[in-house]
Order: C-alpha cells, then sequence, then structure tokens
C-alpha cells in the first residue's frame, strides 16, 4: 500500500470512527423524563388572540403538581399524579403529556367558562393545544393555545406558563 492509499485508510478509519461514536451517543441518551414536583405558574405575561377572554383581566397563578413519566414502545408519557384539581371542573383528568422529541404536548376538549359583562359565566366549547419545552435551566417554557369554539368567547387565546422543579 503506498504512503497516501494509507493515509487515505486511517483517514477514513478515524472519521468512521468518529460517525459511529457519536451514534451510539445518541442511541445510548436517557428517555425524556418529568418526575417530582413542579411548581406551575399560569397566565406569564399578558394574554393574545381574537376571544374577547384575552382583554378580560386575569391574575397570575402557581399551583404545584406532581409528575410521573415513563416509556414505552418509543412513546413517552408524563401524567399529573398529585396536586390541586383543575380550577375548570370540566378539563378531562388526568393531564397526560406526550413527549414529541423536543417538548412535552397535549390536547384536550373542555369548556371555557366565559365571564359575560354581569359577571356570570357562560360556559363554551373549546380545545386547548399545550405545550411545555425544556430549558437549559432545567424549567420548562409552557405554551397554551385554546381555540374557543362557539359562544360568547369564540376566538383564539393565547397565553404562557413556566414549570419549575417546587
Amino acid at each position: 500500500m503506498t504512503r497516501d492509499g494509507l493515509s487515505r485508510l486511517v483517514g477514513w478509519c478515524a472519521g468512521s470512527l468518529a460517525v459511529a461514536l457519536a451514534l451510539s451517543g445518541v442511541a445510548a441518551a436517557d428517555p425524556p423524563s418529568w418526575d417530582g414536583e413542579y411548581a406551575i405558574t399560569f397566565i406569564v405575561g399578558p394574554k393574545a388572540g381574537t376571544s374577547v377572554a384575552a382583554g378580560q383581566p386575569e391574575s397570575q397563578y402557581t399551583d404545584t403538581y406532581t409528575f410521573s413519566s415513563s416509556c414505552t414502545g418509543g412513546k413517552c408519557t408524563a401524567t399529573i399524579v398529585g396536586g390541586p384539581a383543575p380550577r375548570n371542573p370540566t378539563v378531562p383528568q388526568p393531564v397526560q403529556f406526550t413527549w414529541d422529541g423536543s417538548s412535552w404536548t397535549q390536547s384536550s376538549e373542555f369548556q371555557w367558562d366565559c365571564m359575560m359583562p354581569d359577571t356570570t359565566i357562560e360556559w363554551n366549547p373549546a380545545r386547548a393545544d399545550v405545550r411545555y419545552t425544556p430549558q437549559p435551566d432545567g424549567t420548562l417554557a409552557g405554551t397554551m393555545h385554546t381555540e374557543i369554539l362557539s359562544g360568547a368567547c369564540q376566538g383564539t387565546l393565547e397565553m404562557n406558563m413556566t414549570a419549575e422543579r417546587a
């Protein structure tokens, strides 16, 4: 073998080894998890959207929940297993999130409690898509996109949330 041929062979082997090591690191990565107690802060910053609910005053609040996650057959889920009941009693239980490769996601259908001008509540059908994305500091940045399908509050609503270890 010539010197050039040997150099190419060594270079090819080194490159193959680098690729193999990189791929083995990916394959050996820990599965995603969302376990333990987290303080969830709702309504971080102003609400936005086309629904009149986006302009209605609502205070930021924090509740603490216990999460348990597991992965089976390539699907990872995190379920709220402890904490206060949702403030809206029509939210389906238990609340369960699915890992999509970068975020914990959850969709649900429920009734939006639309505040009327006389402060009574009108229940409007709604669908929410929630996404919590892990951050480098260990917190999760959350967003909730709600589509209120009909009624006095019909339209969209966007709000931000955060989750941090309690």
